[in-house]
């Protein structure tokens, strides 16, 4: 009887554990099946995109103003500028005026969200636009470029990204609107430093429109006697001050890419 006992509760145990073990393998298959077919359908998107057709020698110039902070604190205007050939999907960035690699990671994410948001084939691996080479290069006005040697910094991804949907969709940016803020993968616009020094150099340009992240916020410098303090205000406290100033600049937020391109192209 004792034997009988233990026989039975070992085949419960072995029951147990293989059923356990099944679940486990379930699970497992599961989670690679699952990735699997993210992968396939990554894989899909980019390839149902819309290859951009080039001959040979064709070639698409842009360019917008892009804004920002110098070394001693001050905002400076650039152009940054994006040209578009047949070629091998590469992201190719001009280091003339020297750029970091923030910005140049910023451009290749800036790609692939312009490809996402205009049905644009990727390369196969994902990176670079299927067919064609993008070319992106910096020019500062020549009185400046002591005061810029390098440019670095994920701020410009956003300006980039706008920049890129209108050479792919033969779209201008308007000449009065000037945006700053990171690019995120997810489309969304990130968060900047020296928002007041870009918002000035933006109105000395002769912008009226000054795209800015959304929750953007703004450094303020405080003096009290012998100490020194930084205060962080909404972007509504430089809005106000633009307007005491007589700017005449409209200072706005923004969330995503798709909401930027609406205000800046045409």
């Amino acid at each position: 009887m004792a034997t009988s006992k233990r026989l039975r509760s070992r085949r419960k145990v072995v029951s147990k554990r293989l059923m356990f073990a099944a679940v486990t393998a379930a699970f497992v298959v599961g989670v690679l099946s699952g990735a699997a077919i993210c992968l396939l359908a990554t894989r899909l998107s980019q390839s149902q995109g819309q290859q951009l057709l080039f001959t040979e020698g064709e070639k698409k110039t842009l360019s917008t103003k892009i804004v920002a902070v110098s070394s001693d604190g001050s905002g400076v205007i650039s152009e940054l500028n994006v040209e578009i050939e047949k070629g091998s999907g590469r992201i190719l960035v001009d280091t003339h005026t020297l750029v970091g690699f923030d910005f140049q990671y910023a451009e290749r994410t800036a790609v692939k969200v312009a490809a996402e948001i205009t049905g644009t084939a990727l390369d196969d691996d994902g990176v670079g636009l299927k067919g064609v080479d993008v070319f992106f290069s910096v020019s500062v006005p020549t009185e400046q470029t002591v005061e810029v040697q390098a440019i670095d910094g994920p701020s410009a991804g956003a300006a980039t990204t706008i920049l890129t949907i209108a050479a792919i969709e033969n779209r201008r940016v308007k000449g009065n609107v000037i945006i700053t803020g990171t690019v995120q993968a997810d489309h969304t616009i990130g968060l900047i430093g020296g928002a007041y020094a870009k918002a000035k150099a933006a109105h000395e340009n002769g912008a009226t429109l000054f795209l800015v992240p959304k929750g953007q916020y703004v450094e303020v410098s405080r003096q009290v006697g012998p100490f020194s303090y930084t205060e962080y205000k909404s972007i509504s406290y430089l809005q106000d001050y633009a307007q005491q100033q007589g700017w005449g600049l409209q200072i706005q937020e923004v969330s995503t890419i798709e909401e930027a391109a609406n205000l800046m192209l045409e």
